[in-house]
């Protein structure tokens, strides 16, 4: 701070300065501060945009949710449709015992599902479908340690019950599941 200025530093801090030490603001300076007071706010127009911008998503994000929640809903009713077109039965060897399950579809071809679960000695099995004196190779399975599954798509007679056997090398059946008729 310069001399002049520490000397008048008591006299400008309580406000008693007298009239040619003590700075005076431009002509006009008071007008201008009092109607900017009283002037309403400008708005400004990037703040607007970005909330125009947040709602448009979020309002785009409300409509995508909808939608996938109506098709979950839609699926879900066409999974259960379905589930109610498979026919199952279970699979017996020889001796009578369960051995495991077989699944078809009703659909053209026909998705098949054979699980064996127990009792099947390991080897490699043919799998047929079987009615009256017809008989179709539908595919292929390993039985390892009792256990094995196979799935495949089959151009089934409509409707048809029969049978779905598993056939070993000499051409014996080792066991058979009825395929009910649809209901």
């Amino acid at each position: 701070m310069c001399a002049e200025v520490r000397e008048l530093a008591p006299e400008l801090a309580l406000g008693i300065v007298g009239g040619s030490e003590r700075a005076e603001p431009p002509a006009g300076f008071e007008e201008r501060v009092l109607s900017a007071l009283k002037a309403p706010r400008r708005r400004n127009r990037r703040r607007i945009g970005a909330l125009v911008a947040v709602a448009a998503a979020a309002a785009t994000i409300v409509s995508i949710v909808g939608v996938r929640v109506v098709e979950s809903v839609q699926e879900t009713n066409r999974i259960v449709t379905a589930a109610s077109d498979v026919r199952s039965a279970h699979m017996n060897g020889s001796n009578g015992l369960e051995v495991g399950n077989v699944f078809v579809s009703n659909d053209t071809p026909s998705s098949v599902v054979v699980n064996v679960n127990y009792w099947v000695p390991s080897g490699n099995y043919g799998i047929e479908f079987r009615t009256g004196s017809t008989d179709k190779h539908l595919g292929d399975v390993s039985i390892r340690d009792g256990r094995g599954s196979w799935g495949g798509v089959a151009a089934l007679p409509g409707g048809a019950t029969g049978s779905i056997v598993l056939v070993g090398a000499d051409g014996a059946v080792v066991c058979e599941a009825h395929i009910p008729p649809i209901s």
